[in-house]
């Protein structure tokens, strides 16, 4: 696998050269009004090339951190898988602490170069350490000094009330931000709010000069037999139903719901369409949309559920745009309802984003060592080969002649994950 190389070593590469540009930006200077650096970084968002959202969940700001500019050239990258296994271990050595004390909050996939930023922090003995580290998908690591960045920031309306705990030591504030949605200047961000519907939907256009917008959201949780309107959107995403703007938001337990963009104006409670329930005892950790090829080569769009506690759900936008609202309870354990979708064999996923046309991209836990691998999925496929041990491994396995197919596609993925030495021609 590929090794894990600090950041004062120098490569040569092209890549590299555009991640130390990316990681530079323009000297603060007195007379920028920027107010307070962040000094906790959580939910990330690419708002462009040189635009990074991140939520600061200790002082209730979303700041808008800017990067250098990128060369034109980086936009004919190729597609790069990542197959950084133990990926975990090696962070801990770069920042020289247990990779038991980090804690990995979100991860983004820079639109143009594809390198990929990661939002932690460490527990230590004089409390907790926030770091925002790039990654390339040949394992350099860069350090980035967040702080020293030139930023703008917005203060969160309303944020959850300090006072309330959840579980004893989960402070509300925490979940102020729990996702964001960047679309055509505007900055969608869902949490929780210290009002009486405390599930809430922001809107900040950028940049931050109008303002934040805010919109309660109630939802119908069939499963729970009851109107919701404290439990936080966890996770969404924006896409097109039949030309109408739409957030696709899922809730904990699992939720899936609806939401007019055109509904969201300020002071406005929204109620939004319950169109499956995808499973209980779960806590969705990304909603993805992207496009993918299907059995006949043809792309499709489809919204991807990525999942803590089961396996993910891939759903066609066609379906969703289709689906009637959910308006009765549904209490069965273990069953599903509504919209319809394949279940994908993603497990121990701690974030996820889209990478490229290609590849999702993942933070995972490895189930079999404990570590966290920084690795690629390729989309239609949506697991990774080498995962497993079967009949095909075996060095003495001759593919029948029809068989071709499974040839070709496993010849495919092996060079792909990093074993380009076991294809077999």
């Amino acid at each position: 696998m590929f090794s894990i190389l600090k950041s004062s070593v120098v490569s040569l590469s092209a890549l590299t050269l555009m991640l130390s540009a990316c990681a530079q930006s323009e000297p603060v200077t007195e007379s920028v009004e920027m107010g307070p650096p962040p000094v906790s970084l959580t939910v990330l968002e690419f708002g462009g090339p040189n635009t990074l959202f991140a939520a600061d969940d200790v002082q209730n700001k979303v700041y808008a951190l800017e990067l250098a500019e990128i060369p034109d050239e980086t936009g004919n990258l190729q597609s790069v898988p990542y197959n950084l296994v133990g990926f975990g271990s090696q962070l801990a050595a770069f920042f020289d602490v247990s990779p038991f004390a980090i804690t990995y909050h979100d991860l983004a996939v820079h639109p143009v170069t594809k390198s990929a930023f990661v939002s932690l922090s460490m527990s230590g003995e004089g409390g907790d350490q926030s770091a925002l580290v790039m990654v390339s998908p040949q394992g350099e690591i860069v350090n980035l000094d967040y702080q020293t960045l030139t930023y703008t920031s917005v203060d969160i309306a309303e944020p959850a009330d300090p006072d309330v705990t959840f579980w004893r030591d989960i402070p509300a504030p925490t979940l102020s931000v729990t996702d964001f949605e960047f679309d055509d200047g505007q900055l969608y961000v869902a949490g929780l709010s210290n009002g009486e519907f405390a599930s809430t939907l922001r809107s900040i256009s950028y940049p931050f000069d109008a303002g934040v917008e805010t919109t309660s959201i109630e939802m119908f949780h069939t499963a729970h037999n009851q109107n919701e309107t404290r439990a936080p959107i966890r996770a969404m995403a924006l896409v097109d139903l039949d030309g109408e703007k739409t957030m696709v938001a899922a809730y904990t337990c699992t939720p899936l719901v609806t939401i007019p963009v055109d509904a969201l104006e300020n002071g406005a409670h929204v109620v939004g369409n319950t169109v499956a329930e995808l499973g209980y005892g779960n806590r969705p950790l990304e909603v993805l949309s992207l496009t993918a090829y299907n059995m006949e080569r043809q792309p499709e769009q489809f919204v991807l559920v990525i999942n803590r506690e089961m396996s993910a759900n891939l759903i066609k936008l066609e379906d969703l745009a289709t689906a009637p609202a959910l308006t009765e309870p549904f209490a069965a354990l273990g069953d599903t309802l509504g919209v319809d979708g394949t279940h994908i064999p993603f497990a121990g996923i701690l974030q996820a984003d889209d990478q490229d046309a290609q590849f999702i991209l993942t933070l995972r836990r490895n189930i079999d060592t404990g570590d966290v691998d920084l690795i690629s999925s390729m989309k239609g496929v949506y697991f990774r080969l080498s995962d497993f041990v079967s009949e095909y491994t075996f060095p003495d396995y001759t593919y029948a002649e029809n068989q071709a197919g499974t040839q070709m596609f496993h010849n495919m993925l092996k060079p792909l994950e990093g074993y380009p030495e076991l294809i077999i021609e």
